[in-house]
């Protein structure tokens, strides 16, 4: 069985190594605003839920972060 918060860890230590050079590099001379989101929540539990695909608001909800530099 697939262990889907070890794949959003695995996914997300990717995408911060990787990440990482760019922002550093568009950032080392003037200011950006930087997005990062995806386009959809898991359920980890959630009431009993598990995975994506559901109508359930932990789902519903996209992770969103922004970064002023």
């Amino acid at each position: 069985m697939i262990n889907a918060a070890e794949v959003v860890r695995t996914g997300t230590s990717y995408a911060d190594e990787h990440l990482g050079r760019p922002v550093s590099v568009l950032t080392a001379e003037q200011r950006w605003l930087i997005i990062v989101c995806t386009d959809h929540g898991d359920a980890f539990g959630d009431d009993g839920f598990h995975g994506r695909g559901i109508a359930h608001p932990v789902v519903m909800n996209v992770p969103f972060a922004a970064v002023v530099r």
